[in-house]
């Protein structure tokens, strides 16, 4: 009887664990599909678009401004390439901006768009971007009217356009899918990524 003793606790024990595997199964169902749900509601989003400045689809003329470097140059308008435009509106003092200069510049190569950084700030905090993160002086311009006319009130901010000059998507951007998102409001048609979720709420 003594020898059977621990066979019977050892029976009891197994049981009781496949008794707890089993009513543990249903939870994680209902948790899967908790979860399931969630994704569903809080979808990536993707640049937060504000309400000042022009919108997407506006054009935005030409403006001839002066780059670091001393030259001129046409932001907005028709560009002579016929390619993209990513302004990216950075100041030095902005942790974020310091992040998301090298992503930005990563993803301009890839996605073959022309970067240009604007700003208001000091020259010699922007210049210390231009030596940081081994940007042309020639492709960026420290103006604050530009960005007053555009709405800019927080940084980063990026706006895409086109190469007619108009306004593809704009909003403010933390990370690379930020700015993924304003390549993708173009191809879809919508002016953010955030109307194309309204418009198709399982898309996301």
């Amino acid at each position: 009887m003594d020898s059977a003793s621990p066979m019977t606790v050892l029976a009891w024990a197994q049981a009781l664990d496949w008794l707890l595997l089993l009513a543990l199964a249903p939870v994680l169902v209902l948790l899967f599909r908790r979860m399931r749900y969630l994704f569903t509601k809080v979808a990536p989003v993707g640049a937060l678009m504000t309400s000042g400045g022009p919108a997407p689809g506006q054009m935005l003329a030409a403006h001839a401004l002066r780059a670091l470097d001393g030259t001129v140059l046409a932001v907005g308008g028709a560009q002579p390439e016929g390619t993209r435009t990513l302004l990216l509106f950075v100041s030095g003092t902005c942790p974020i901006s310091r992040k998301m200069l090298p992503i930005a510049q990563d993803f301009v190569r890839r996605e073959a768009i022309d970067l240009l950084c604007l700003g208001d700030d000091t020259d010699a905090m922007q210049r210390d971007l231009v030596v940081r993160f081994g940007l042309s002086p020639s492709r960026f311009v420290n103006d604050p009217e530009i960005g007053r006319e555009l709405g800019i009130d927080k940084l980063p901010f990026a706006l895409l356009l086109d190469a007619s000059g108009r306004i593809v998507a704009k909003g403010l951007v933390n990370n690379r899918e930020h700015l993924e998102s304003l390549v993708v409001a173009g191809e879809t048609g919508h002016v953010s990524v955030q109307s194309y979720l309204d418009a198709r709420p399982r898309a996301a």
